[in-house]
């Protein structure tokens, strides 16, 4: 077969490495995916062969040998099992388990969004899974809704995360090639990925954060008209909060998904599985079942961060052709979807972000429209917000004395009410404005978050807690107002503000009752 500079072309029929080809599943950047059955054990597999262009270069063969052993050695109920991996007439290629479902992508192109419990049940397996790779010593690189496989049915779907590792991580050491491709999909890529630094477990977990934004909104983090600015945006741009778009999801859940998409990976969940475990428990208010830790290993591994012994690995060098592996015991099913697209990206681009930055549009890209664009008093509450609502960047809650959660509780009323001021506009602020709601909508979750964040003394743990509630309801209206706005119904946004000027009487006798001043006058 020649390995020149074109793609494998294969037909009904036709054998490779043994595997009888049954039918074309898809291309990507780095090759192209088919499904085949293997002889004598008569079995289906995803076969993805790679690229030409790719198997020429020396490194990515000899990395391929040693991660194609490591990916297969992995077994996780959330992980596509790799069943072989070799090389036949210069062609790297991998036999994976064929999954028949749908993946994660087309379940949104269906549905649109996911309700909080789902997003947050899938996001939890996921995140099993990439923890399974990470301790492996993989990155998966390329997490995003195509890569998620669904088994199973609706309500109860078993996930599989695919396209890992091996064909991915052989490229390149950071986010690009040598040939300045960008290796991951925009809309789901971590910073430093973009920066071209070193890339680790932590990218995975920005990606993880990534979709479960997608997931609860049915929107990517960061909608742009074009490839520079949303690189852009997620170099330089807080994250945004999955509430502000969707009025069911929790706060809880902006949270997480707040400090999964952190810009400093050191300010992430440690671990992928970690992120899931908060997802799900966000929504009960409980703690996660296990105490944060990570879990990679080898080229998966933090810089920062103690990890856990890594998991006993075959002994032995690969073999230079096939390597079968035993076959599969648990259920069969399901298809892998092979990668859609490698991106350009390097310095150049770069370059363009930075200078067309001003400019751009904010608005929604090609593929996921997303919000109109914003005024300046948004790229404000954009820049504060992610300084104040990170829980990350927070010191872990300890409890304060009176003294001390007044002072606190009062400096951030004063905040949120300086920035309330200074961006008010009476007339803006009753009719379907959309970036002004948004402004607005920002300030409160701000406000309420930071709140959420002071520990009470026992004492007032009672009337600060309904005060808190208060300030809750008082967000709950914006949103309301945010919502009505984006649908073009000004007579919503009034009775929206109506209901909030009635809230901010409670709020602000709550308030006095426990000893505040700034938050106890009118507009603290």
């Amino acid at each position: 077969m020649d390995s020149g500079e074109r793609w494998i072309e294969l037909s009904s029929g036709d054998e490779f490495a043994g595997y009888r080809i049954e039918r074309n599943l898809g291309r990507g950047g780095m090759g192209v995916l088919y499904l085949a059955v293997e002889p004598g054990l008569e079995r289906r597999v995803a076969l993805k062969l790679i690229a030409p262009e790719a198997a020429a270069d020396d490194v990515f063969a000899r990395r391929f040998a040693e991660e194609s052993r490591i990916a297969a050695s992995i077994e996780h109920p959330n992980v596509v099992p790799i069943y072989a991996a070799g090389e036949e007439d210069g062609i790297p290629f991998i036999a994976m388990r064929y999954v028949s479902g749908a993946d994660l992508g087309k379940r949104l192109t269906r549905e649109g969004r996911l309700e909080p419990a789902a997003a947050a049940a899938l996001i939890a397996q996921v995140g099993n899974g990439l923890d399974a790779i990470h301790a492996a010593g993989l990155v998966h690189r390329d997490v995003k809704p195509a890569n998620v496989l669904l088994a199973g049915s609706e309500g109860a779907e078993h996930a599989y995360i695919t396209d890992f590792g091996v064909a991915r991580n052989v490229a390149t050491e950071s986010g690009l090639t040598q040939t300045g491709r960008f290796v991951g999909t925009l809309d789901y890529v971590a910073p430093e990925q973009i920066s071209g630094d070193g890339v680790d477990a932590r990218a995975d977990i920005y990606a993880l954060g990534c979709l479960l934004f997608k997931l609860l909104t049915g929107e990517v983090p960061y909608p742009r008209d074009s490839e520079a600015a949303r690189l852009y945006a997620h170099l330089n741009e807080p994250p945004p909060a999955p509430s502000l778009q969707v009025s069911g999801v929790p706060m809880a859940l902006d949270d997480v998904a707040i400090r999964a998409m952190s810009k400093q990976p050191e300010d992430r969940y440690p671990s992928a599985g970690d992120l899931g475990r908060a997802a799900v428990a966000a929504l009960s208010g409980a703690s996660p079942e296990l105490p944060e830790r990570t879990v990679a290993t080898g080229a998966a591994a933090t810089r920062t961060a103690e990890t856990v012994a890594p998991a006993e690995k075959p002994a032995g060098p690969p073999t230079a052709a096939t390597r079968r592996l035993e076959p599969e015991r648990a259920e069969e099913g399901g298809r892998t979807v092979g990668r859609r697209r490698l991106f350009a990206a390097g310095a150049a681009l770069l370059a363009i972000a930075a200078i067309a930055a001003g400019a751009l549009a904010l608005g929604g890209g090609d593929d996921d429209p997303g919000p109109a664009a914003q005024g300046g008093e948004q790229a404000a509450a954009d820049k504060n917000e992610g300084k104040a609502t990170t829980v990350e960047q927070r010191p872990q809650p300890r409890t304060l004395s009176a003294a001390q959660l007044i002072a606190r509780a009062d400096a951030i009323c004063v905040e949120s009410r300086d920035h309330y001021r200074a961006v008010r506009d009476v007339e803006r602020e009753f009719s379907a404005d959309v970036p002004y709601a948004e402004t607005l909508a920002r300030f409160a979750r701000r406000r309420v978050g930071g709140l959420r964040e002071l520990e009470p003394p026992s004492r007032l743990a009672k009337p600060y807690g309904e005060y808190v509630k208060a300030q809750e309801r008082v967000y709950a209206t914006d949103r309301e107002a945010l919502a009505a706005a984006r649908a073009g119904d000004s007579a919503g946004v009034e009775a929206a503000r109506a209901e909030r000027d009635s809230e901010d009487a409670l709020r602000e006798r709550l308030a006095a009752e426990i000893g505040f001043e700034a938050c106890s006058v009118p507009g603290g």
